[in-house]
């Protein structure tokens, strides 16, 4: 008599894992689909072998007639053997899926469905009651063509296992243990079945390893965006490396929204995400020739599927003219901004590591914004190196001693002294060399150092001007570069004030770099800061003036000593009428306002001889004087002092 108590708990297991996966609506990873064909399948098997375990125990008890033994026993055996056979072709193909390899290639299409077509073949060739299972004298017994079925569920074992050997970093080890259980647990339901045909507890087996892919592999937070039932930057990287790795094209066009922030200030959260669902939707349902994901709120991925005679030129057309027209909520009508950029394997990156790393910069690359394209060939991937480089740098940096205090003495032109110095905070790299302060502020903004460094910069300058006593003597100023988070925090003022009286040094010879981006993040904070320094007698200079953003009315309000000309506009005006007019003109303006001028970055004498002719008050660059160290600096100013004394007599 069969033991049908584990069909049975394999259809009611099967059954509610069916009701649950159908629950979850928002799923539509392709693996959702073929493992809800895997869980039908399996369920359709468990049917069939209870089917036959039922009729099997009619007969034992009696039951005798020609339905019950010859119907019952024909279609619950035709029931399982069709599903069974396709029980281990369905989870070749959800591993296959899971590891994101596409069936594109001929070969791969062979491999996959010609041994599932020779054991149909076989199963509608050959009389069941004789060629695969067949009941005669109360016993099950097996045919002589069934050795056909067990050879194509060890074919789909081998390549399974093979696929999961070789794909095995793209998933996490929870899934690469249920994939591995699956086969494990099934090939033990296998065995015992074989040495004991009533146990019947293969389909059981089967729906324990099903639940369990279920719960480490089905979960939509894994591989699925939440807000819009789009596949996410995870499910992207593990299919793009696997397309990479298998030598295939692949060609992704990234599209960015821009203003997100500000639509979420001006008509909410709620509306805003409404409108980035629609640019969902209207992306996914755009083409079947392409695959639609989202990487990050304002960010999605259209990833060309292999072989798709669309290119990307028709598909960013497509989506263009889409963003000419505006996208409504319930309450409001939008026309967004995108923009997109066309990045394809092997042309523009070598491996999915570069991949990776252009669609990050070109989602926090603020200069595309205002563009409707941006070539990935313009993305400075050695620069993204280097940012790196520094980032680790700046962690590490005071406890390592990275930074080397340079100084760099300046010119008065009127006096024709060197009586003023710029330090120089260096950051040392064993890869990059001296790295200049105006490269590494913003980063160290950005990554939470800025402050630290700001104290080590201010104390180690406080403690040299106290043991050279330089202040009142041969330097009249002493410039230091001044981030400005440091600035935004309610307490600098006072700590500045407390470090200079701590080390006697007279505040009206220090004057504080500001870069223009303080324009931007000029705050009640950062006023207040200033004024209490200003007050104390500390004064401020902004650096790179008539590059990037400008205010004049912050201007004013800031109380600024003095302005530092951009060295890149001062080296082209003697070249060219247009930049020597605004040169002009910004002089014009800072004298007529009381602001001192100063010209950096003088490398030529020509270029010297012209900051002088239009009126700026102070000269600095490699032309005049070389980064002196701190013991060379004394020396350097007091001879040329001497010099100049001489030549006045």
């Amino acid at each position: 008599m069969d033991i049908i108590q584990f069909d049975i708990n394999a259809c009611v297991l099967c059954a509610l894992i069916l009701m649950t996966a159908i629950a979850h609506k928002n799923v539509r990873l392709s693996q959702n689909r073929i493992f809800l064909q895997l869980l039908a399948i399996l369920l359709f098997s468990a049917l069939g072998s209870l089917m036959g375990g039922i009729g099997h125990n009619h007969v034992i008890m009696g039951v005798d007639d020609f339905f019950s033994r010859e119907s019952v026993m024909f279609v619950s055996t035709f029931i399982y053997m069709i599903f069974h056979v396709a029980i281990p072709v369905c989870f070749y193909l959800y591993v296959r899926t899971v590891l994101g390899i596409d069936l594109t290639r001929v070969s791969d299409v062979l491999i996959t469905f010609a041994p599932l077509a020779l054991a149909y073949t076989v199963l509608a060739l050959t009389p069941i009651n004789q060629g695969i299972f067949y009941f005669e004298k109360g016993m099950y017994h097996r045919g002589e063509y069934m050795w056909v079925f067990y050879l194509v569920a060890v074919w789909y074992t081998v390549v399974s296992v093979n696929n999961i050997i070789l794909y095995r970093n793209n998933i996490r080890m929870s899934v690469l243990l249920s994939f591995f259980s699956f086969v494990i647990l099934a090939l033990a339901g296998v065995i015992m079945q074989f040495l004991n045909p009533h146990m019947k507890v293969e389909s059981f087996f089967n729906a324990v390893v099903l639940l369990m892919l279920y719960i480490t592999i089905e979960r939509p937070g894994d591989y699925i965006d939440s807000a819009t039932g789009l596949q996410n930057d995870h499910a992207f990287y593990v299919n793009a490396s696997i397309r990479i790795k298998r030598g295939r094209e692949a060609r992704v066009v990234a599209l960015s929204i821009d203003n997100v922030e500000f639509l979420d200030n001006s008509i909410g959260y709620e509306a805003t995400t409404e409108l980035i669902e629609q640019v969902a939707h209207f992306l996914d349902s755009m083409t079947k020739s392409a695959v639609t994901y989202r990487m990050s709120r304002d960010m999605f991925v259209i990833m060309i599927k292999e072989g798709s005679k669309i290119t990307h030129i028709e598909l960013m057309e497509a989506i263009r003219s889409r963003f000419t027209a505006p996208f409504n909520t319930s309450r409001y009508s939008v026309v967004l901004f995108d923009c997109m950029m066309y990045v394809s394997w092997p042309d523009d990156v070598k491996n999915t590591e570069e991949l990776s790393r252009i669609l990050t910069i070109f989602a926090g690359k603020a200069g595309h914004r205002m563009k409707h394209e941006v070539l990935a060939s313009s993305i400075d991937l050695e620069r993204d190196v280097r940012r790196k480089v520094v980032d680790s740098l700046l962690r590490t940096a005071i406890s390592d001693e990275r930074i080397a205090f340079k100084y760099q003495p300046v010119k008065t032109v009127a006096t024709g002294l060197f009586d003023s110095v710029e330090l120089k905070p260096m950051l040392e790299s064993d890869e990059l060399g001296l790295i200049a302060p105006s490269e590494y502020f913003d980063m160290a903004e950005d990554n939470g150092t800025a402050v630290p460094i700001a104290r080590h910069i201010i104390e180690v300058c406080f403690e040299y001007m106290k043991d050279c006593g330089m202040a009142g003597r041969e330097i009249n100023e002493f410039a230091l570069p001044l981030p400005n988070a440091f600035l935004l925090m309610r307490s600098a003022a006072e700590w500045i004030i407390e470090k200079a009286i701590k080390y006697g040094v007279d505040p009206s010879y220090v004057t504080f770099e500001l870069s223009e981006r303080t324009l931007v993040d000029y705050t009640y904070s950062l006023e207040e800061n200033m004024h209490a320094l200003n007050t104390a007698g500390f004064s401020f200079m902004l650096m790179d003036y008539g590059n990037g953003y400008t205010d004049a009315e912050m201007m004013l309000e800031m109380h600024l000593k003095e302005v530092c000309l951009n060295r890149d506009l001062l080296s082209s005006a003697p070249m060219s009428d247009k930049a020597d007019t605004l040169v002009k003109c910004a002089v014009e303006m800072m004298k007529n306002l009381s602001i001192g001028i100063k010209a950096s970055g003088i490398d030529s004498a020509e270029l010297e001889e012209y900051a002088v002719k239009i009126g700026v008050d102070k000269v600095q660059g490699f032309q005049l004087a070389r980064f002196q160290s701190g013991a060379e600096l004394i020396g350097f100013i007091k001879g040329r002092r001497e010099k100049h004394a001489g030549l006045l007599l």
